[in-house]
């Protein structure tokens, strides 16, 4: 395929009809590998080493970086190599692919080739070919969706690269709106703040999410995290802190090895940046009481199953239990009003639109509500751990998103391990975890006996497709009277701040 400036209205809106267009076309030959001509007289040995030695010092390597990337073409081939000899491909997993569950998932199975690719040292076009080859030898496996998906991991990584394409192009067709405050959609109803204090917060992984924490930290100090964790960072700065999305745009583009314009801005403006749809759903039913991004509390349940990858980057988490790290407010916050956050379309909850069009085949593990909650004192007191001092608040109210452990497509997992935080999460008995009281009150169908958080679950699917969960009506007001950013007001009062 190729882009005609005279014709841009010919550009596909959508990746996917991009998609459906460009997987009709065959994929050119790779180019040959052009021979190095050896460096012209008087540029040889010595002299190329002094050149390159006024660079910018290096920092030291960080510790905590699973993968280090060594730049140039030779490099990145012999990387491309040996992942596809090593079989990772495999276990490959789509970068946008948010339901790939379980121990190889798109936050830990890339392909780790973006920044060779954003510097041309590798051609999409190789890659394919290289996938598309072994699969020929060895056969197809899996899915880059994940295990029991069809398809193939080539013909997924082939997906994946497309829209690296279908970014490229559009952005020659958006032009200049690209980088304007209403994006290529031409956005209006939204107000920005640009507040420098939240701004620091979120930038330094202080948010009091430790997901987004852990995703903003690991940039911060490699300069790269995953496609689906920049997702769930961009998205909480936009639609929770309420900032202007180029702030966020700019901060990425300093910070990311594999920057190009089209790919980081092309994501924010297409994909965080709501559309028109969204922002009038957002005036009719205003969600100011609790965050909206519910994949920051919701993913790291099966993206980061034993939260590995949070403490890795949130050490000073890593003394409390897995329930109570992955949700720290519980510590001294009490669950306040069931509610339902099973979306709908153009919901206000759940940034990923595919959330909203697979909920019932892919979200069967959430029964389809979630807690707000509010100060209090909680059943759980740590005496070597104060929230608010050895790690931050949450900047805007948290969720406690209700789990069926039981039905989690994880093949290991840290949950559940808290009795005293167990209002939102049941199940477990797969785990190896003994069955508690209230599991015993439950399977002897009392229901006076069952604690009020499971008296009314309703939302329960079976796991199967087209299974038979039952949600609630969102619990959203009818009109905006009273919510006008009610928490924006809030946000500094002495309950929540310490």
């Amino acid at each position: 395929m190729a882009y005609v400036r005279e014709e841009r209205n010919e550009m596909p809106m959508y990746k996917g009809e991009f998609q459906r267009a460009a997987k009709r076309r065959p994929i050119r030959e790779v180019l040959p590998i052009p021979a190095l001509r050896s460096p012209p007289a008087g540029h040889q040995g010595s002299s190329i080493e002094e050149a390159f030695a006024s660079d910018p010092r290096q920092l030291p390597p960080e510790e905590r970086q699973v993968f280090r990337w060594q730049g140039g073409e030779t490099a990145g081939l012999e990387h491309l190599r040996n992942y596809i000899d090593s079989g990772q491909l495999a276990s490959y997993r789509g970068a946008t692919e948010s339901f790939a569950h379980g121990e190889d998932n798109p936050v830990n199975s890339g392909t780790r080739l973006s920044p060779w690719l954003a510097f041309g040292c590798l051609s999409a076009r190789m890659v394919v070919k290289e996938a598309r080859e072994y699969e020929r030898k060895h056969g197809k496996t899996s899915s880059g969706k994940g295990i029991g998906k069809i398809g193939s991991t080539g013909t997924r990584l082939h997906t994946e690269l497309l829209f690296r394409d279908f970014l490229r192009f559009s952005a020659l067709a958006w032009g200049t709106s690209l980088f304007k405050i209403g994006g290529p959609f031409h956005v209006k109803g939204l107000e920005w703040s640009h507040d420098m204090e939240l701004f620091q917060k979120w930038r330094e992984g202080n948010t009091g999410f430790p997901f987004v924490d852990a995703g903003m930290r690991e940039l911060a100090a490699t300069g790269y995290i995953s496609h689906l964790h920049r997702q769930c960072c961009a998205a909480f700065l936009v639609r929770d802190l309420r900032l202007d999305w180029r702030m966020g745009a700019e901060h990425f583009e300093s910070c990311l090895l594999d920057h190009t314009p089209d790919a980081n801005w092309g994501n924010w403006a297409y994909r965080i940046l709501q559309r028109p749809c969204l922002v009038e759903t957002r005036a009719k039913y205003p969600v100011e009481e609790h965050v909206t991004t519910v994949e920051v509390v919701a993913w790291p349940a099966v993206h980061d199953a034993r939260l590995d990858h949070t403490l890795r980057w949130c050490p000073e988490l890593s003394g409390l239990s897995k329930d109570l790290a992955r949700e720290p407010w519980l510590l001294d916050t009490v669950p306040d009003r069931r509610i339902s956050i099973k979306p709908y379309k153009d919901s206000p909850l759940w940034f990923c639109a595919a959330n909203r069009t697979n909920w019932d085949y892919e979200y069967f593990w959430l029964p389809g509500h979630a807690w707000t909650v509010k100060p209090g004192k909680s059943e759980v007191q740590r005496s070597d751990f104060q929230l608010g001092k050895d790690y931050p608040r949450p900047l805007v109210p948290p969720l406690n998103v209700e789990l069926d452990l039981d039905a989690l497509p994880v093949k290991f997992h840290g949950w559940g391990t808290e009795p005293a935080v167990r209002r939102h999460v049941w199940g477990g008995r797969k785990q190896g975890r003994p069955p508690t009281r209230s599991d015993e009150q439950s399977e002897a169908g009392a229901p006076e006996a069952r604690p009020r958080w499971e008296a009314n679950g309703k939302g329960k699917g079976t796991g199967k497709r087209g299974g038979k969960g039952k949600g609630h009506q969102p619990f959203y007001p009818e009109s905006g009277a009273g919510c006008q950013n009610q928490w924006q007001k809030r946000r500094r009062e002495a309950d929540w701040r310490a």
